[in-house]
C-alpha cells in the first residue's frame, strides 16, 4: 500500500524538478522610437503598390541597391527595372493580392527599423492560399525612407 503512494510522490517531485517552457518575451515598445513611423509608412507603401501591380511605384519603396533574400541565388537590385516578372509569376498560381498579416518591428532607431513581416498570398474570393514570413530592413539614407533588404520565405 506505500509503495503506490510513494510512486506518485516520486512523480510528483520530479515534475517539480522538469524544464519549463521559458516564458514569450514581451513585445518592444517602439512607440518612442523615431524610426518606427517612418519605417511603417514605408512597409504600407509598398504592400500598396504591390497589391496594384505597380512595378515603379514599388520600387520607389526600395533603397538600392535592393537586396532580396528568398533562394539561391541571392538577388541584388542595383537599380530600377532589373526584377523578373513579378506578377505575371504571382498570377499563374491564382493570385490576386497580399495582406500583412502581422508587422512587428523588432529592432528600431533613428534611421533604421527591422520588421517582422507575417503576410498571405490571397485568389480573387479573397481566401488566403499561402502564408509566409520575413525580415525588412527598412531605413533612412540622406532623407529617404526605403527597404534595403528583405528575407522572406515565399518563393
Amino acid at each position: 500500500m506505500l509503495r503506490p503512494a510513494l510512486a506518485l510522490l516520486s512523480a510528483l517531485s520530479l515534475t517539480a524538478c522538469a524544464p519549463k517552457p521559458a516564458p514569450a518575451p514581451a513585445a518592444r515598445d517602439v512607440s518612442a522610437c523615431a524610426g518606427a513611423k517612418p519605417a511603417m509608412d514605408v512597409m504600407q507603401a509598398f504592400i500598396t503598390a504591390f497589391n496594384a501591380k505597380d512595378m515603379a511605384a514599388m520600387e520607389k519603396t526600395f533603397h538600392f541597391p535592393h537586396m532580396r533574400i528568398a533562394a539561391f541565388p541571392l538577388h541584388v537590385l542595383t537599380g530600377p527595372g532589373q526584377q523578373d516578372d513579378v506578377f505575371g509569376n504571382l498570377a499563374s498560381e491564382g493570385w490576386a493580392k497580399s495582406r500583412w498579416d502581422d508587422l512587428t518591428i523588432v529592432q528600431c532607431g533613428q534611421d533604421k527599423a527591422h520588421i517582422l513581416a507575417a503576410f498571405a498570398r490571397l485568389h480573387a474570393d479573397g481566401m488566403a492560399y499561402a502564408e509566409y514570413e520575413g525580415l525588412y530592413i527598412v531605413e533612412n539614407r540622406d532623407g529617404f525612407w526605403g527597404i534595403t533588404a528583405r528575407s522572406t520565405f515565399a518563393p
